[in-house]
């Protein structure tokens, strides 16, 4: 077994108590980013929350939070941490997304839905560049 092991969890029933990543073994013992990691899931749930309640922008917002969060995890030993929790992150905002893709095209598009659509899309471009810049770092 490697030195550290995380897991990150999908759950299709939303849980107020549901840890999207779980730390199953830290080298470090958590004491890095515990804090940082119990927030990222907040604004998980959170967003998850906002989502079901088809309020996209703010669902969009606490995810994008949630990845900013993950770059003041800096210590070398938390770096695959990080990375793990930024591409479960940006997974979600994918599956996002495609959902309202599907909600603006096709015979039953929604014009209302837009705007959402391109928001997340405009996350999803500027985040993924911001993890491009800090890997060439």
């Amino acid at each position: 077994m490697g030195l550290f092991s995380i897991s990150a969890k999908e759950n299709k029933y939303f849980s107020d108590n549901h840890e999207y990543i779980e730390l199953v073994r830290c080298p470090n013992g958590e004491s890095f980013c515990s804090e940082h990691l119990k927030l990222i899931n907040e604004k998980m749930n959170l967003s998850s929350t906002f989502w079901m309640n088809k309020n996209f922008p703010q669902a969009i917002g606490e995810l994008k939070v949630a990845f900013h969060k993950t770059t003041e995890i800096n210590s070398p030993s938390c770096l695959p941490c990080a990375e793990l929790f930024r591409s479960t992150i940006i997974k979600s905002l994918e599956v996002m997304q495609e959902d309202l893709r599907q909600m603006t095209t096709g015979h039953f598009k929604a014009k209302r839905h837009q705007s959402s659509y391109e928001l997340v899309t405009n996350v999803l471009s500027e985040l993924k560049q911001e993890m491009k810049n800090s890997e060439a770092v």
